[in-house]
């Protein structure tokens, strides 16, 4: 029995059903369709389920249509939201929660990914922090800063993820002379 809850929490899942119904609401709360890896992720971030019920679960919701997979990325069908909807409140409110927050939490990680590159190079005197901002077409702005030590270098790229809009608005700013908002 100890072995069915490997790696799963005290407020996991190890019921086919219940896994199936947690992956549906996962993935209808997510603006962008998820690896299998992204998924899982989040999931065993929260330690809600084990990777072979998992797997399986996900394998299931495939086959039934409920999730389809393109690209090697899943979002849910219809089907999959409609259970999803009608089901959650089986789940209980604070996992609920953890799932929407989750999700939320792994799209911004995504986006922010998706256009902004951090580079770190080290020599002999400290470190080197590129960050850049592009979209599909061009890189909207790319700075390369000298830091001498590592603590310094994890505030740069700590401060740069949470806050390049704001950075970036300031440097045109700065560099403009003019106020754009």
């Amino acid at each position: 029995m100890e072995g069915l809850r490997a790696g799963v929490g005290p407020l996991g899942f190890t019921d086919l059903s219940e896994i199936k119904l947690v992956i549906c609401y996962l993935l209808s709360c997510c603006k962008e369709p998820l690896s299998k890896e992204q998924i899982f992720d989040i999931l065993d971030l929260n330690k809600i389920v084990n990777y072979f019920y998992f797997s399986q679960a996900l394998e299931e919701l495939t086959r039934c249509g409920q999730v389809k997979r393109v690209d090697g990325r899943y979002s849910p069908e219809k089907e999959g939201i409609e259970s999803a909807r009608t089901l959650k409140e089986t789940l209980a409110k604070n996992i609920r929660e953890l799932l929407a927050n989750s999700a939320m939490n792994y799209d911004e990680k995504i986006n922010f990914e998706k256009w902004h590159d951090i580079q770190v190079g080290k020599n002999e005197f400290g470190y080197t922090v590129t960050c850049e901002i592009a979209d599909e077409t061009v890189k909207l702005m790319s700075i390369t800063l000298f830091v001498p030590e590592e603590k310094m270098l994890n505030t740069v790229k700590k401060r740069f993820k949470e806050g390049s809009q704001e950075i970036y608005k300031t440097i045109v700013n700065l560099l403009t002379g003019e106020d754009f908002d």
